[in-house]
């Protein structure tokens, strides 16, 4: 991974799911949670936005952390948000997957994942569709033990997706 937060760096450096087809890539510079490991986003499906099947995860979590994920078409780097021990890599128009059954816990295996509804993105002023040729980014926010031992959030790498 690169060190300046918003060199990509290739899918196929992704953790990947068990059959190993990822979709989208990889992008910018996660910290270490509390687990000592890097919490990262690996998604599989389809990257064109007429199939509607695109399944986004966040691996690595801290065991038991409520976690949910974050989108824009923008990507930044924003270190330690709002007192967080992390890096945002989103800018602009943030939409936040809050509905219900999409914020998580990612129970013992430290996971979440979301089978996402492309035709319902969420954005700060309601959601939109994704289209052909939109390059849409994702994030996961999770609940994390800070080093001085008090909750903090975390955020994972961020995956883009450009849809066809």
């Amino acid at each position: 991974p690169a060190t300046n937060g918003l060199s990509g760096w290739s899918a196929a450096n992704a953790v990947g799911f068990t059959d190993g087809a990822c979709v989208g890539a990889g992008f910018g510079e996660a910290n270490a949670n509390s687990t000592v490991s890097i919490a990262r986003m690996p998604a599989s499906g389809s990257a064109t936005a007429s199939d509607n099947s695109l399944t986004i995860e966040a691996q690595s979590l801290p065991q038991g952390s409520a976690a949910f994920f974050l989108t824009s078409q923008t990507q930044s780097f924003v270190p330690n948000p709002g007192g967080s021990e992390a890096n945002l890599l989103l800018l602009g128009s943030i939409g936040r997957y809050v509905g219900p059954g999409q914020i998580q816990n990612s129970g013992s295996n430290g996971i979440i994942s979301l089978s996402l509804d492309l035709t319902q993105i969420p954005q700060p002023t309601g959601f939109v569709t994704a289209m052909a040729g939109e390059n849409w980014n994702f994030q996961a926010w999770y609940r994390d033990i800070g080093s001085g031992g008090s909750a903090v959030s975390n955020f994972s790498n961020g995956l883009s997706v450009t849809f066809n």
